[in-house]
């Protein structure tokens, strides 16, 4: 249990960090964490869909990287709206899973239209 409150920090520091450095649209946990089932290798997976990134996968990554710091080992994955919609609209199975199983940990458009409904 102490591995998994540590693990559930770790991702609520993630999670800060990229909502105020890395500003992105959707932040969805998936993998072990996602589904409850902590071992001692259970890392962080986080799907991160994005408009503005750059083309290569790689560079997304470094980008994040050099935005988000953190000490357990986690997995990010950089997609752009519109390349999440087209791998969807395909059939892709990994992201068919993530959005199945996934948790959404942030999502842009549902803080803003709070923020609206609030008077902010």
């Amino acid at each position: 249990m102490a591995l998994r409150r540590e693990l559930t920090r770790e991702l609520e520091k993630i999670l800060t960090r990229l909502v105020q450095n890395y500003k992105p649209e959707k932040v969805i946990l998936f993998g072990s964490l996602a589904r409850g089932k902590v071992t001692e290798g259970t890392d962080i997976d986080l799907l991160v869909i994005k408009k503005d990134v750059p083309e290569l996968g790689v560079d997304r990554i470094r980008e994040l990287e050099r935005l988000v710091r953190y000490s357990f080992a986690t997995d990010f994955i950089v997609y752009r709206p519109d390349e999440v919609e087209e791998r969807l609209r395909i059939g892709d199975p990994f992201l068919k899973q993530i959005f199945e199983e996934g948790k959404v940990l942030y999502d842009a458009d549902q803080v803003s239209a709070g923020m609206a409904s609030e008077g902010r």
